[in-house]
């Protein structure tokens, strides 16, 4: 059953004497800031009070950033006092009313702090001296043997992909030169699309998801799948742009994800494996090392 009980939430009850205090702070941060030496001291007042917790001045002193005057520093430090006590309040029911086993925080707060300083040490530990060298024979021999785990979620393309305004000049030279392979022309087209194109894409052997490119073109289709399959060139305009698509290569949701787009992933598997690898053998080579000094005891 939840407790209720009597809360006596403020100290200070006189209105007289809050403005009394604001003034006071209110100088006070004027001093801070007009002064580069170090403030004189002063009492530390009580400004409220929640039960056995007390604010002080010196609590608020560094709630009113340089440069924060006049009535707005006022309207902070109410607004500061009252957050302080509305969370100290709660606080108060909360330690009334849950039982002990489940404000006993002390293991989870050092078992939390360990977990931090173990994984700093393993970050530094691996900074140090993980070698972090993955060549492609190691890449492509893990692709090749778990080709499995590399499934396409999506639609991948290799494209040549030409946007430009409709009133570009000498359109019949782009028709031409966004279905050609032929590496010449393909510098031309690219000089083409310096001077003309609103964007492109004339990396011809890097993948790229097929819906990011439906979605940069005047394409509706229910059927991604069945588009790819039947198109391979592909000229569309708007309002405002004609749009050039050479379709060079495409994989299809569900079948293997090509080497080359998962090149990075794989790379961050071995890596991964690498370092839970390296960081293992460092615990045993420390436990034998606590065991040789005699730093170490099992007790059952």
């Amino acid at each position: 059953m939840i407790k209720r009980t009597r809360i006596i939430y403020m100290h200070i009850t006189s209105g007289l004497f809050i403005k009394t205090v604001f003034a006071l702070l209110f100088a006070f941060s004027l001093l801070f800031q007009s002064c580069r030496v170090d403030p004189v001291p002063f009492d530390d007042a009580p400004v409220a009070r929640v039960y056995d917790h007390i604010l002080y001045e010196s609590d608020i002193a560094g709630v009113i950033p340089p440069g924060v005057t006049g009535q707005d520093s006022i309207v902070m430090i109410r607004r500061y006092i009252d957050n302080w006590v509305r969370k100290h309040v709660f606080l108060y029911h909360a330690l009334e009313n849950l039982e002990p086993e489940r404000i006993n925080f002390d293991k989870k707060i050092r078992d939390y702090k360990n977990s931090l300083i173990v994984f700093t040490f393993e970050t530094v530990l691996v900074k140090q001296f993980l070698d972090t060298i993955v060549s492609e024979g190691q890449i492509a021999a893990y692709y090749d043997a778990h080709q499995d785990q590399f499934k396409l979620q999506d639609n991948i393309v290799q494209v040549i992909y030409v946007k430009v305004p409709r009133d570009t000049p000498e359109i019949w030279r782009l028709r031409n030169l966004y279905r050609t392979t032929d590496p010449d022309e393909l510098e031309q087209l690219e000089e083409y699309c310096v001077q003309h194109a609103a964007g492109y894409i004339i990396e011809s052997d890097t993948w790229l998801f097929f819906q990011d490119i439906l979605r940069d073109m005047p394409i509706t289709t229910n059927n991604p799948e069945a588009y790819l399959r039947a198109n391979k060139y592909v000229e569309v305009s708007d309002s405002f742009y004609r749009y050039f698509l050479h379709i060079q290569d495409y994989r299809l949701k569900g079948s293997v994800s090509p080497l080359a787009f998962e090149r990075d992933n794989v790379r961050n598997i071995l890596l991964n494996k690498r370092k839970h690898e390296f960081i293992n053998e460092r615990r045993d080579q420390y436990t034998q090392e606590a065991i040789r000094n005699g730093q170490m005891e099992l007790f059952y």
